[in-house]
């Protein structure tokens, strides 16, 4: 198993550069601080709140994590004349890319679980309710989260020939889907009903307008873990399909649709990247 072998040299080369122990510090500050946040601030139902600000963090911070460990994860071997050596027989282009994604999935989960190890023993020392299949569903959403962008970041990596052309494909996905792209489906509902919808808590959104804001991935993901994970929200509003949309809920926006999205967000990025780096001709 050739991409075995580049995952354990990835992960092994992460930890010698200090990759894993930054991503690992980042996430253990991340998660110790969203979670004594209640404590601070002396709320009720201190542990939902703990995981609620958690939850928000995590959205925030580890689709940056996953991009930034995977940008550089192909096309940075190309650029350095090391991918001539990583094509040593037996690998193949496709372990290259295959044992990239695993070595690079494998630092945001042994830095995924060490701060959610940590964050547990904040929440045990703080506060008495301790729910913890909710806080291992969380943990789970951070794990593919994290997959989720490296796919992006890995499957932009190897289908380019520099690291520049890396950095603008990576930042112009992030912004597209990340930033601008609520932004899409609010304007189709202008130029269609003439006014602006209200986004959440009246359950009156046509259910269209959910399914196109759901092809982001980051709401995608949230579409599930708002499912699976009782997190309370601050504001008292309810971010499911059924408290949003307008009438029954339609099959493709129940949690099990959101999660085919995720996994084509983890699919065709990888599958893209693969078959552009495989007829790329290296120098």
């Amino acid at each position: 198993m050739s991409w075995a072998h580049i995952a354990r040299k990835d992960f092994a080369d992460a930890g010698r550069s200090l990759t894993l122990w930054v991503v690992t510090g980042l996430l253990i500050l991340l998660v110790a601080g969203m979670t004594a946040i209640p404590s601070l601030l002396e709320t009720e139902e201190p542990f939902g709140q703990a995981l609620y600000f958690l939850f928000s963090a995590v959205a925030l911070v580890i689709p940056i994590v996953g991009l930034l460990l995977g940008y550089n994860a192909v096309v940075g071997e190309r650029e350095s004349g090391s991918i001539r050596f990583l094509l040593g027989l037996p690998n193949t282009r496709r372990d290259v890319v295959w044992g990239k994604l695993l070595g690079r999935t494998a630092v945001v989960v042994v830095a995924s679980v060490v701060a959610f190890a940590v964050g547990a023993g904040v929440i045990a020392w703080l506060y008495d309710g301790f729910v913890v299949s909710d806080y291992l569903a969380l943990l789970a959403f951070t794990v593919v989260m994290g997959l989720v962008y490296l796919s992006i970041a890995i499957g932009v990596s190897a289908s380019v020939s520099s690291r520049g052309k890396a950095i603008a494909g990576v930042l112009g996905l992030f912004v597209l889907f990340d930033v601008v792209w609520q932004s899409v489906p609010m304007g189709i509902y202008y130029l269609l009903e003439g006014s602006w919808p209200t986004l959440y808590g009246e359950g009156s959104l046509p259910a269209w307008f959910v399914l196109v804001e759901r092809l982001s991935p980051g709401q995608a993901l949230s579409a599930v873990a708002i499912e699976i994970v009782d997190v309370i929200d601050v504001a008292e509003i309810d971010l499911t399909a059924a408290g949003r949309v307008a009438g029954e809920v339609p099959f493709y926006l129940e949690t099990w649709f959101a999660g085919v999205i995720v996994i084509a967000w983890i699919a065709v990025p990888i599958a893209i990247g693969y078959a552009r780096f495989s007829r790329a001709v290296l120098n």
